[in-house]
């Protein structure tokens, strides 16, 4: 079984910096592969601090389709963090943070200069980010006797699974992880090959 198309998404592969000068303006991105958002906000933390002279550390990260957070900081509303997000969403790419870090030029952008200026900083990161495809999965337990081993490990190679983890006891105990689009049908296939006695858990 192949694994779908919908199981699979984007994330970066690589920690990467650019820099963009506008107008004696410079704007540094910095792209971050971060897997929640307190990872996420705890690298802007930092960043901030690192960068404490900087005009604006504006930023966006999305980690997935419902989870993202961006920040103008002090830049106008809607030039900078909207762009950034603009940016990652285009590529498309999850678990991602962009932060772009600004030092004032002298020159003012304007609003329409500040979005493209944010924008250009941001995919100029995205353009040398190496992408890697990660395929969206559900963790299940699974209890059962060793005289269903053999079964087990082929339908959990038959749905493109992976044993995570295994302990050998009374019974077996396993923790795999199944592409999310095939977990019900996997767990259904489980219950329906050992007559209801391999315990499942999601």
């Amino acid at each position: 079984m192949t694994v779908s198309e919908d199981d699979i998404y984007k994330v970066p592969g690589n920690y990467v910096t650019a820099e963009l000068k506008v107008k004696k303006s410079r704007f540094i991105s910095q792209l971050f592969r971060v897997r929640e958002k307190e990872e996420a906000e705890e690298k802007y933390t930092e960043i901030k601090k690192q960068n404490y002279n900087a005009t604006h550390n504006c930023f966006a990260y999305r980690i997935n389709e419902h989870e993202f957070r961006y920040s103008d900081d002090g830049e106008p509303s809607g030039t900078a963090g909207k762009p950034i997000l603009a940016a990652l969403d285009g590529k498309p790419v999850l678990e991602v943070l962009c932060v772009v870090t600004r030092y004032f030029g002298g020159t003012k952008l304007g609003t329409g200069g500040l979005i493209r200026a944010y924008a250009d900083a941001a995919n100029l990161a995205l353009d040398q980010v190496v992408i890697k495809r990660k395929i969206r999965s559900n963790l299940l337990k699974l209890s059962f006797g060793y005289e269903m081993e053999n079964t087990v490990r082929k339908l959990i190679n038959d749905f493109n699974g992976r044993i995570q983890s295994g302990n050998y006891l009374k019974n077996i105990e396993m923790e795999v992880t199944i592409p999310h689009s095939q977990s019900d049908l996997f767990a259904a296939k489980i219950i329906e090959v050992s007559n209801n006695q391999i315990k499942i858990e999601k």
